[in-house]
């Protein structure tokens, strides 16, 4: 008895010892189909990041909208929206803001986040970090934005008639406005509405302001006269002080706009960029090589895109980029007649007649989409993707 008791324990042991390897097996079969699928994985991200080397964009929309249904062109129709001359577009994140005579409405996934019906002479929108300001030059409305729909109507805070508007990407506010007893008034407002600085200028008139990236000090440009020839001029204050820290001239030349992007003040004229540190030394300048300026965008990093003009009109164009520092980066020559251009991180888009492209820095062509007529003006975003805007409807374009 023992002896079959012995050697029925024998046989438990010789099974346990033999099924334990198989056991074992098992596993590392499995976990040679877990390295197998993440080795197919990885060469997936590797093919989709090969476009461009330079940055993992290309990767992180392979999983961004990888459940985006495109069309054969790589495109999405994000929304649909009245065919309105007066209409003017942003893009605030993922959202799209339409501004009309009639109203503003936004839209987000093909869907009307948020609607109202304002009467807009002239419908201008400034946008900011997380806000944006819906404004109408020359009236009183002046409207604050999130991308969940209206934040706060500040038309009451208006002293008078809006000359402009600007945010900056920490959503501090400058008003620019007519005032009774001034000739301009900048106010400027906090992400939450609070008012924390004020400047009545008596002398001069203000053409533009900004709140400076630091949050710690303004820019103003101001509308003068030197030696007989305008000349504008333009100061930083600290908030909380109407003494100017620094002033430079810009003589001879007419600003068109005013921007503070990653720290430096850029003055766009009809003549030339010239940039300032946030301190108001000036860190370059760059005079257009072509007398015409047809286009400009100050949304790249570090980097201002212009389209330039040989000819009051025609098509015998240059694209540039110019640095933080004022120096040329690349430029491009084209005969194309461009409808729209627009810059944003790493990209910048240019909708001609009949295409779509989109050029890195170095203006380098990334992504090209033939077959574009039916667009009128395109807004570039920082992931590479490009949105397209038609007379009654916007597409998402994903190279």
């Amino acid at each position: 008895m023992n002896d079959l008791k012995e050697e029925k324990g024998t046989r438990e042991e010789l099974r346990r010892s033999q099924a334990a390897p198989r056991r074992s097996g098992g596993g590392l079969k499995r976990a040679l189909m877990v390295i197998l699928a993440l080795v197919v994985v990885l060469a997936v991200v590797v093919a989709a990041a090969w476009k461009d080397l330079s940055s993992l964009d290309s990767v992180r929309r392979l999983f961004s909208y990888n459940k985006v249904t495109q069309d054969e062109q790589g495109k999405v129709e994000l929304c649909s929206f009245s065919n309105d001359r007066s209409n003017t577009f942003a893009l605030l994140g993922d959202h799209l803001i339409v501004a009309s005579t009639t109203g503003v409405s936004i839209y987000s996934s093909g869907s009307v986040v948020d609607s109202m019906s304002v009467k807009l002479t002239n419908p201008a929108i400034a946008v900011g970090g997380q806000t944006a300001a819906v404004y109408d030059i020359g009236g009183q409305t002046l409207l604050i934005y999130s991308a969940s729909g209206l934040v706060r109507d500040m038309s009451g805070e208006c002293s008078g008639n809006i000359l402009s508007v600007s945010v900056n990407s920490s959503d501090y506010l400058a008003l620019n406005a007519e005032k009774s007893g001034y000739k301009s008034a900048v106010t400027v407002y906090d992400a939450s509405g609070e008012k924390t600085f004020a400047f009545n200028s008596s002398e001069h008139y203000v053409i533009d302001a900004v709140v400076m990236r630091d949050c710690k000090r303004m820019a103003a440009v101001t509308l003068g006269e030197s030696d007989g020839i305008f000349a504008d001029t333009v100061s930083i204050y600290s908030l909380g002080s109407d003494k100017a820290d620094s002033v430079n001239t810009l003589t001879g030349s007419l600003l068109l706009s005013l921007d503070s992007v990653a720290g430096t003040l850029s003055c766009l004229t009809d003549e030339s960029l010239t940039l300032f540190s946030s301190d108001g030394t000036l860190s370059g300048s760059y005079r257009y090589e072509y007398p015409y300026l047809r286009g400009s965008s100050m949304g790249g990093d570090n980097y201002a895109a212009l389209l330039l003009s040989r000819y009051r009109s025609g098509s015998t164009l240059k694209l540039v980029t110019v640095s933080s520092d004022g120096t040329e980066m690349a430029s491009l020559d084209s005969s194309q007649e461009v409808l729209s251009m627009s810059a944003a991180g790493k990209y910048i888009a240019v909708l001609y007649s009949d295409s779509l492209v989109l050029y890195t820095p170095q203006l380098q062509e990334y992504a090209r989409l033939d077959g574009t007529e039916y667009a009128r003006s395109v807004i570039m975003r920082e992931d590479g993707t490009a949105v397209l805007i038609g007379s009654s409807s916007a597409w998402l374009y994903i190279p």
